[in-house]
């Protein structure tokens, strides 16, 4: 993408210094024309905010329709966003006091922020957060290398407007005259009143309240970058990238919670067994696209093994779509909520000593605890976070690679799933004692356009464009992939003496093209006309509990597949099924469980839902564990 943007900009600035040099020394020869363009000039300085705000929302939103109509009907967040841009500018020229370099500076960043969004956007269906930049300056290697969608020339028309304005800007010497002693002062009048605006949240709250815009936005990150633009949401997280402190929050209020639980120790059908967690990348059934056909079942061992006796199944309800593996990820393992971390935040970020969780309660029963992923350490900051949350060992894909004991394939790009399986076995033979094993696959991780070169399904339909039909087949194949190396697994569980049982999801479904391209295409959802089931369908993922030994009887999830669970409580329910010991904390879910089986904001809007004492506890137990003072712990 960067060599494309290159390729496209390189020869039209040539063409356009061609154009403008003759013109420079025509402007400097004639002083009679010098102060028309002077003018010219100073008004392309005045105006070039305006325009890179205008560019950064039409890219934003991605139609003229959407940007007139937030132009119209948010007319008080449209000036707040403008005021920030201008604000920005100005301060770009009082440090440059070149008039061209500070447009120039105010193009970069413009382009880099709205390239960015649309990307993240247009690959996993969530916008640019202000911890992205943060977090991820360290990874570009590793997210570019799933950046295959192509960018509208709108987009690049409009930059290079912001280029033409950057040219006339700097051929008619359009700058702040103006000397450093007296810039300096302003410099420090505007950074300092910026900051006593923003110092404190109650100020805050009242500079976006003023402006009609609203901490509660981040709720929903969906509803807040649709209503309030890139630049009001940007800012809203902006200011409100710590986690909010529940209202009456107290070691009191955190004892009302968990006062009417009683942990309990193991029970006398406990057989320590080891237990194997695994995250399957995108897991997901693709039959369930409307008129789509498939040669072939490409989760037909999933469904035999889900069919057997004593295996448990059903649907999974996960925070994420597309992406942000972490967010389920960490729900799974803590029992806790990212609804109401910042949205789009890496969980770990908030995790800086050791937490309560699922995995440390294993860890405390003498368990070893070991976390595999066959990708890189940093991303997600898993390697920061996993200790304080119970693991004893950490394996990511510098190890594996370098191991020479397990043989290595790869597919789709990646360490194939039925490697990974063979990792998995081989750190559970290794490991001394009972163990918690967790792993995450990779395989089949996006982008899909010409992930695998063979195919062993034919994804046929009538709806499908031929480019989203192809993303539809990649995926297919790799689902296929991991459904095989799951039996794999499961021969592997039936062939070991040691009693083990399973648990087995996908994180989230795929992306299979920009804009919910194959749900919206085959008629899965309506855009226009999201209904709470659509919801559901982009949410929910099939998962599967089986194990070599019997399971005791449980009240969250039942023999067959008719179960519904939710992230946070999947592992709960586990524990009820091996007759673990349980914390306070953990009755407190299956309470919240039998008020309502599964709950995050992507399903539900907080004001319409019953249980909301439920959802607020949760929330309060979350900012407790995580940036509070751990009195659900003590």
């Amino acid at each position: 993408m960067k060599e494309k943007i290159t390729n496209f900009f390189a020869p039209l600035f040539l063409v356009l210094k061609s154009l403008f040099t003759p013109m420079k020394r025509g402007i400097l020869l004639n002083n009679k024309l010098s102060p028309l363009f002077r003018i010219i000039g100073y008004l392309s300085l005045i105006i070039f905010p305006l325009c890179s705000y205008v560019t950064l929302e039409f890219v934003h939103y991605s139609s003229l329709t959407r940007l007139f109509s937030f132009l119209e009907n948010r007319q008080a967040a449209v000036v707040f966003g403008v005021g920030v841009i201008y604000l920005l500018f100005v301060l770009f020229l009082l440090v440059l006091k070149r008039g061209y370099l500070a447009a120039g500076t105010l193009t970069l960043v413009t382009v880099i922020f709205s390239v960015s969004n649309y990307f993240k956007f247009q690959q996993v269906g969530d916008y640019l957060y202000p911890w992205d930049i943060v977090q991820n300056v360290g990874n570009v290697g590793e997210l570019s290398e799933f950046l295959t969608i192509s960018f509208p020339w709108e987009n690049l028309v409009l930059y290079l407007g912001l280029l033409l304005l950057t040219l006339i800007i700097f051929f008619t010497k359009a700058d702040l005259n103006v000397k450093l002693i007296i810039r300096l002062p302003l410099i420090m009048i505007i950074v300092l009143s910026t900051y006593k605006a923003v110092e404190t949240p109650q100020k805050s709250t009242e500079l976006l309240n003023k402006n009609s815009l609203y901490f509660e936005d981040m709720a929903l990150q969906t509803s807040n970058y649709s209503a309030n633009g890139f630049v009001g949401a940007f800012v809203v997280n902006t200011l409100s990238s710590g986690v909010t402190e529940p209202e009456n929050y107290s070691r009191e209020e955190v004892e009302k919670i968990l006062q009417n639980y009683t942990e309990t120790g193991a029970g006398e059908n406990f057989k320590s067994p080891d237990v194997i967690l695994i995250l399957s990348e995108s897991f997901w059934d693709p039959t369930l696209l409307p008129d789509t056909n498939f040669s072939h079942d490409p989760l037909e061992n999933f469904r035999l093994i889900a069919s057997r006796d004593g295996a448990i199944s059903g649907k999974f309800y996960t925070t994420g779509f597309g992406g942000g593996t972490v967010r389920p990820e960490f729900e799974v393992l803590t029992g806790l909520t990212t609804d109401y971390l910042p949205g789009g935040s890496v969980p770990y970020q908030y995790i800086t000593k050791d937490t309560e969780s699922y995995v440390s309660l294993f860890s405390d029963m003498g368990y070893n605890t070991i976390a595999l992923h066959p990708y890189t350490s940093s991303f997600y900051l898993r390697k920061q976070g996993y200790p304080y949350i119970g693991f004893d060992e950490l394996h990511f894909e510098d190890e594996l690679y370098a191991l020479k004991d397990v043989p290595l394939t790869i597919s789709g790009k990646q360490i194939s799933d039925s490697s990974f399986v063979d990792y998995i076995k081989y750190y559970l033979d290794k490991s001394q004692g009972n163990t918690f094993l967790f792993g995450i696959s990779m395989e089949n991780h996006q982008p899909y356009t010409n992930k695998f070169s063979t195919f062993d399904i034919e994804v046929t339909s009538s709806t499908l464009s031929s480019g989203i039909l192809s993303e539809v087949q990649n995926f297919t194949q790799g689902v296929y992939e991991a459904d095989l190396a799951l039996k794999k697994l499961v021969d592997y569980i039936d062939s070991r003496e040691k009693e083990t049982v399973l648990v087995y999801f996908g994180d989230h479904l795929p992306t299979l093209g920009a804009n919910y391209g194959a749900y919206r295409e085959s008629g899965a959802i309506d855009l226009n006309g999201m209904t709470g089931d659509m919801n559901k369908f982009l949410y929910s993922t099939p998962f599967l509990i089986y194990s070599n030994f019997p399971l005791e009887e449980s009240e969250m999830v039942k023999v067959g597949g008719d179960n519904e669970i939710a992230s946070y409580n999947i592992l709960n329910a586990l524990s009820t099924l091996i007759d673990s010991p349980r914390s306070r904390y953990m009755y407190f879910l299956e309470d919240y469980f039998n008020h309502h089986k599964a709950y995050n904001v992507r399903l539900w809007s907080i004001n319409a839902i019953p249980f909301k004492k439920y959802v607020n506890a949760h929330a309060m137990i979350t900012y407790d564990r995580t940036v509070g003072e751990k009195y659900s712990e003590k």
